[in-house]
């Protein structure tokens, strides 16, 4: 048998320090992209495309939490 690094599971591979600087950075990106969404709308008026840069954050923020959550639990 050889080793097969698919089958361990996630807590093997991503430590504690890891998953937790995950759910931070997620935590991170959604503040940001939220603020600079509000920002936007009522004081900046930046365009679409800072718009849509605060929107990318705003789901990779949320996906992040999503995976620190559901994909790594103990």
């Amino acid at each position: 048998m050889g080793f097969r690094l698919h089958n361990l599971p996630y807590h093997v591979i991503i430590n504690v320090e890891m998953r937790e600087f995950i759910k931070i950075s997620g935590f991170v990106l959604i503040a940001v992209g939220t603020v600079g969404l509000l920002l936007n709308e009522f004081v900046l008026d930046a365009g679409t495309s800072c718009t849509i840069s605060l929107a990318v954050a705003n789901f990779v923020g949320l996906a992040s939490l999503a995976f620190a959550h559901f994909a790594m639990r103990d």
